[in-house]
């Protein structure tokens, strides 16, 4: 039975978010109705997607990762196997690709237009401040997009 955030509470959702007090806000809202597990660097991003694989439900993509040697819209390329124009770190190689669904949760909406940011890899794009209802509702319909058919 879905739960109040929409997913099973099994579902795993991966922020890669480098602020302390957005991934805060982000946990206690969507925690009951998922099971959340952060990465505030490019690095623990890319060793949750190694170590969890599949069992990532939804990604939610920061553009703007201080202190790492990729951004968002790095990450979320090399996740679906595009290659990048520059060397990558070694934590960064012959990472599996990624199918499952990305949201970017970003402040840059001025910077890039959704349809860009989707061009890189994203399937939806939320922008912050975060309605979390319309959050909700974007991780939902994404796993029923990607849920196989019965029938």
């Amino acid at each position: 039975m879905p739960t109040v955030g929409g997913g099973q509470p099994h579902d795993t959702l991966l922020y890669v978010e480098d602020d302390d007090e957005n991934w805060d806000v982000a946990e206690y809202r969507l925690s009951k109705g998922y099971h959340m597990v952060r990465a505030a660097t490019s690095e623990q991003a890319c060793q949750q997607v190694r170590q969890r694989g599949r069992g990532i439900a939804v990604i939610l993509m920061d553009i703007e990762l201080r202190g790492s040697e990729l951004n968002g819209i790095e990450l979320t390329e090399l996740f679906r196997g595009k290659r990048l124009t520059r060397p990558l770190p070694a934590y960064a190689l012959d990472l599996p690709p990624v199918t499952q669904p990305i949201i970017f949760v970003t402040a840059h909406g001025a910077r890039y237009t959704d349809v860009e940011l989707m061009l890189f890899g994203a399937d939806k794009v939320i922008a912050k401040p975060v309605d979390f209802t319309a959050l909700n509702l974007a991780v939902s319909s994404l796993q029923l997009a990607r849920a196989p058919r019965r029938g």
